[in-house]
């Protein structure tokens, strides 16, 4: 039980964690886009990408990745105490 609760906090973690960096990566790829329409150049980055992601982009995705298997951790032990009682 444990094992497996442990892959799926890895697994949310992971996932989270990526879901954010591609936020990051829309969003430079947005404003890089604004920019060329506007001044008639491309500043896009992944250096840009990378850095935003480690800054502040990571804490989002392990405080959302852990919130939401705390979340289905509570979700487990409550049907569990409803199926029993």
């Amino acid at each position: 039980m444990l094992k497996n609760n442990l892959l799926i906090l890895v697994k949310l973690v992971f996932g989270c964690l990526v879901l954010f960096l591609n936020a990051n990566l829309i969003s430079e790829l947005l404003a890089s886009s604004i920019i060329y329409i506007k001044k008639g150049f491309f500043p896009f980055s992944w250096e840009r990408v990378f850095a935003s992601f480690f800054e502040s982009g990571y804490v989002g995705g392990l405080v959302l990745g852990i919130g939401l298997w705390i979340k289905i951790w509570l979700k487990e032990k409550k049907n569990k105490k409803s199926s029993h009682g």
